[in-house]
């Protein structure tokens, strides 16, 4: 399978590809789909514009069965930051992240510990785990 460039490619030579995101005012959820190598910048763009559509609150399933996530320590610690300075505005619903590799689920749950008293995010293998997990959540478990 290969990807073509939409938009820029990135310094690397990898394309930019979005994390794309829904947002379900009534239904008080957020839908996200992530591909290709998901870097701290596309998480920092990810955060602001879920904060932007006011979608922070809600329970949130990111797709990222065709993502790798990628990120040294010090930018885990960089989410860790964003994520505290935004909760300082509105309290974050639970996030599954569904992930198809044992580099990602390793990387989202680095990012639960650290972010453990802050925000609840958890990886997922399997979709109806992730879904049920968020089921079982009150917004601000």
């Amino acid at each position: 399978m290969s990807l073509s460039c939409t938009g820029a490619p990135r310094h690397d030579g990898s394309c930019l590809v979005p994390i794309i995101i829904g947002v379900d005012h009534e239904g008080e959820r957020v839908n996200a789909v992530a591909m290709g190598t998901v870097t701290f910048a596309d998480i920092q763009s990810h955060l602001l514009a879920e904060s932007h559509f006011g979608g922070l609150a809600f329970k949130e399933l990111v797709d990222g069965r065709a993502a790798s996530f990628v990120w040294t320590p010090e930018e885990v610690l960089e989410v860790v930051e964003i994520v505290r300075n935004l909760s300082l505005k509105t309290k974050f619903g639970p996030t599954a992240v569904l992930v198809s590799s044992d580099a990602s689920f390793g990387m989202i749950l680095m990012l639960e510990l650290a972010l453990e008293g802050i925000a609840e995010v958890r990886p997922f293998r399997s979709e109806q785990e992730a879904r049920s997990w968020l089921a079982e959540r009150l917004p601000f478990d």
